[in-house]
């Protein structure tokens, strides 16, 4: 009787994860570029930099070089008790570019967690009518600001953009780092394809200041340590419509992970923002617990001998979903992956997600600062 109530329970599971994986991709088929009247208002690009010595320097020259308007454009890099010599570089391109401004934080804010308060603090300071932010371990093309700033108007409130895992430096693991953040990207973009929003990233995201003022700022979220780039795309999109941006001027690539400890850990800490999603979000948070319930398949199958041939059967479904949201993907938002990848992430997934989902849950993950 167990068995039979198994099999089912995992089969509804899957159905379900069936039905998302067809929202993402036809999702993701309704993302277009637009072509619409340029618009060039005034913008502030914002950046919360924590100890990024190594990678702020080609950071601020990316930023600098930005195709906009030099009159319309203000760059504000908030140095969020750095112990390097971050704030060396910061002061070293206000000199060079008066455009360029930096802000210095010496202690944690008490009411509010420190990227929250530095994110704050930079918008507070600044008056663009389009807020833009990135991550001080980002390269930046050209032509971003631009790009994104096409997406808005009267109706829209936020445009998401595409960031990837950096791959110049080619391994094995940052092939793989590439495949698995490609995943969370390709779903992001496919519920925005529906003009609803689940997340994005903030190493990609561009905002209206009075959209965020409406919403109140990070104040309702101020003692979160993680999730400010889903807070603000779940909560923009109730009031204003949202947009995903696929155009290749707008493409962002971030570092990878250092370290597997560092990978984990980074996993660890976007599976805590799940824990409010139940208030903020069902949809989302019901499909959290079926890729869940998913990626234990393959574990149960091994502690149930008897089912072990109807489960991995149903394992085998789950991958074909997989693939379909990650070929799509990969089609849409440019970013390419190796069949050997694939097959490697679709066993290695169902080991380490259910693992970094429930400790996000518990909140066992460290972050710098």
């Amino acid at each position: 009787m167990f068995e039979v109530i198994l099999i089912y329970f995992l089969c509804g599971s899957l159905c379900l994860y069936f039905l998302f994986t067809i929202y993402f991709t036809t999702g993701l088929h309704r993302l277009k570029t637009y072509k619409r009247k340029e618009y060039l208002p005034t913008i502030s690009i914002i950046v919360a930099a924590r100890n990024e010595e190594a990678n702020l320097q080609l950071l601020l020259q990316n930023l600098a070089e930005q195709d906009y308007p030099k009159e319309k454009i203000e760059i504000m890099i908030v140095n969020d008790r750095s112990t390097d010599g971050s704030w060396q570089i910061i002061n070293n391109f206000s000199k060079l570019y008066p455009f360029v401004k930096g802000i210095q934080i010496d202690e944690k804010n008490k009411d509010m967690t420190p990227k929250k308060h530095a994110l704050t603090c930079g918008i507070n300071n600044t008056s663009g009518e389009i807020i833009l932010s990135t991550d001080g371990d980002c390269t930046v093309p050209k032509g971003w600001a631009r790009s994104m700033v096409r997406l808005f108007d009267d109706n829209t409130g936020i445009v998401v953009g595409r960031s990837s895992i950096d791959t110049s430096n080619k391994s094995f693991f940052i092939e793989y780092q590439s495949l698995d953040f490609l995943g969370i990207m390709a779903a992001n973009a496919g519920v925005v394809g529906w003009k609803k929003g689940w997340s994005g990233s903030g190493q990609n995201i561009a905002y209206k200041r009075k959209a965020f003022e409406k919403i109140g700022g990070f104040e309702p979220v101020a003692k979160a340590l993680s999730g400010d780039d889903m807070y603000l795309v779940q909560s923009i999109s109730r009031h204003y419509d949202i947009h995903f941006n696929i155009d290749h001027k707008s493409f962002i690539y971030t570092a990878p992970a250092p370290s597997i400890k560092a990978f984990i850990n980074q996993r660890i800490r976007w599976a805590s923002n799940s824990r409010s999603l139940w208030e903020t979000n069902l949809v989302f948070l019901i499909f959290l617990i079926t890729a869940f319930i998913s990626n234990n398949i393959l574990f149960i199958a091994f502690w149930t001998e008897e089912l072990l041939s109807i489960l991995l059967f149903l394992f085998f479904i789950k991958i074909i979903c997989d693939a379909l949201v990650l070929y799509t993907g990969s089609v849409k938002l440019n970013v390419s992956f190796k069949k050997i990848h694939f097959v490697v992430w679709s066993i290695l997934q169902p080991i380490y997600i259910p693992l970094t989902g429930l400790l996000g849950l518990l909140g066992w993950y460290r972050w710098k600062g």
